[in-house]
Order: C-alpha cells, then structure tokens, then sequence
C-alpha cells in the first residue's frame, strides 16, 4: 500500500519562484480562475506545490496550451448539454445510493427520477452550447432512459458500503526537494466486486474502445492508486435506449510509476513561467470551433488571418 498523507489545497504563503514568474500567470492581484489555483511556489519552503485532477491531465494531453488558457482565466470552459446531462444523471444516481440501508424498495425509483429532474433543472441554465441533444425536453427523455437502463441492470448487482458513495481524496502522490505533488479528485463509489466505480452517460459505447483505457486511461490509473485497489470498472449507459455496457480495467505498480514521470512532466511544464505559449496539438475533434472555448484566440484566429491575407 501506498504511503499518503493529505495536504492542503490553499496557497498559502505563495509567491512567485526565483527569477519572476508565476507559473500560469496565477498572480495576486491578476485576473485568475480561482478554480485552478492549485500550482503555487512556497517561498518558506522553497518549494512548488501541485495538486492534480485527472481531467486536468487529460486536459494536457488534448492540447497543452487550450489547458493553459483555462487555467490561466483567459477563456472559460465550456458547459455542453452533453456534460451537464451527465452531471444530473450522476446526482440523481447518487441519491438512490445515499438510501442505502433504509426500507427504499417502494420510493427508490421515485427518489432517482425527482432527483434527476432537480438536476437537470439546475444544470440547465449553465449551459453554453447545445452540441447534443439540442433541448431541454430531449435531455429529460435521454436521461431518464439512461437512468432506467442503470437502474434496471446495475443497480440490483451492487454490494457497496453506503459511506463510500461520491468519496472525495487529496494525496500526496510524492514529493521531493523540488516540489509537494498532490492528486484529487471524486470517485462515483467503491464497490465490493467491481473495486473502483465510475458511471458514463454518453451517446456512444465507450466499452467497444476498452483498449484504449487499459492503454493509456488516466482516469483509472489516478483513482486506483488513490483507493489502494487494482481494479475500477466503468458502467455504461450510451444511447437513448436504456443499453448498459460495462467494462474492468486493472491497474499496478508499473501504471502508477508511468504516471509519477507523466505528472512530474506536467508540474516541470507549469513551474516554466517564462513561457508565453505551451505546446499546441490541433490533431483533434477539441481543436475546433465547436469544441475549443480559446478557438477564436488561437487556431481560428490564425485561420481568420490567414483567410483575409489569401483573399
């Protein structure tokens, strides 16, 4: 087992390294997402302080420089109706498993499906672009029907530990002369048989690219070393017919050593302030008009330029 310990997320006693900089721009008196006040240089200590996300790596590993301006305040991300669907099956999923131990067998549906609504209501007036399912009305249906293939196929199969539903974690991954690394993040639910839980509400079946998560998914790789358990397994619900698929990956020593060299390069790229521009990758469906919140301040700006000089 891992030897972790907590550490604290707030920036206190921060000030910029040797030499200037701030990494991210993250200044005091600067306009910052506070959101990602989460790299910082201790002057006490002389020492950076990290703490990562998953998405945050994945985020990296989409394009460096779309992450930077998000972390930096200089664009904000975007809030799809694809996410925020999922945001509200999660909560209403949540609800359900928060019951358990209490005499639910007559309420428990009603309770998902109230939750649900609750949700969506308040997710919806934060979304930006209608990329999905293009209306209100048709994210309750679609959802509603995701729910009732999870409900009907996932549900009856779980043994978990009603304390370990939405487990939230911040630890130290590892720390050296140089630098504290912290990892957070939320896990959906800690299940006796299925080990580490995470729930998807997306259009396709992620399960048919299960090679690619036992590859290279980050996801598993931080929420598993998190845990202490080898396994997490996802659930599923794609599509608006109520279909579940599912699927186990299993996680070790050699994964979680791969990760510490993928987070110290990131934490090595962040402390590099002088930097006015990270490494761009437009080989992607996120670098594009629809997708990218920082297209019309990069790639489409260059494109727009490039247009009016050719005519």
């Amino acid at each position: 087992m891992r030897d972790c310990k907590p550490t604290r997320l707030a920036p206190a006693g921060w000030l910029p390294p040797p030499g200037g900089g701030a990494g991210l721009a993250l200044t005091r008196g600067g306009t910052v997402n506070k959101q990602r006040l989460r790299h910082y240089y201790n002057k006490d200590e002389g020492r950076w302080h990290h703490v990562w996300h998953q998405s945050d790596l994945k985020k990296l590993d989409m394009c460096p420089e779309q992450a930077r301006f998000i972390w930096s305040g200089a664009v904000n991300d975007i809030q799809g109706d694809g996410a925020a669907l999922g945001t509200a099956c999660h909560y209403a999923v949540e609800q359900v498993l928060n019951l358990k131990g209490a005499d639910v067998s007559s309420v428990d549906y009603s309770v998902m499906l109230e939750a649900f609504d609750q949700g969506l209501s308040d997710i919806t007036p934060t979304i930006e672009a209608w990329n999905s399912y293009k209306s209100v009305e048709k994210m309750s249906w679609v959802g509603q029907t995701k729910l009732d293939g999870w409900y009907k196929y996932v549900y009856p199969n779980l043994t978990y530990d009603g304390d370990r539903v939405e487990e939230r974690f911040i630890e130290v991954f590892y720390e050296d002369d140089e630098r504290v690394v912290s990892l957070a993040g939320q896990v959906d639910l800690i299940d006796a048989k299925y080990g580490v839980v995470d729930w998807k509400f997306p259009k396709r079946d992620y399960t048919k690219e299960k090679w690619q998560y036992e590859r290279w998914d980050v996801q598993s790789t931080v929420y598993c070393w998190a845990m202490g358990l080898p396994q997490m397994t996802f659930f599923v619900m794609h599509g608006s017919n109520g279909d579940v698929s599912s699927m186990t990956v299993e996680r070790g020593p050699q994964d979680f050593a791969f990760l510490r060299r993928k987070v110290e390069a990131a934490c090595r790229l962040v402390e590099q302030s002088d930097l006015t521009v990270w490494p761009l990758n437009d080989a992607g469906w996120w670098c594009s008009e629809k997708w990218a919140p920082c297209w019309s301040v990069c790639k489409g700006k260059t494109t727009a330029a490039s247009e009016d000089a050719n005519g």
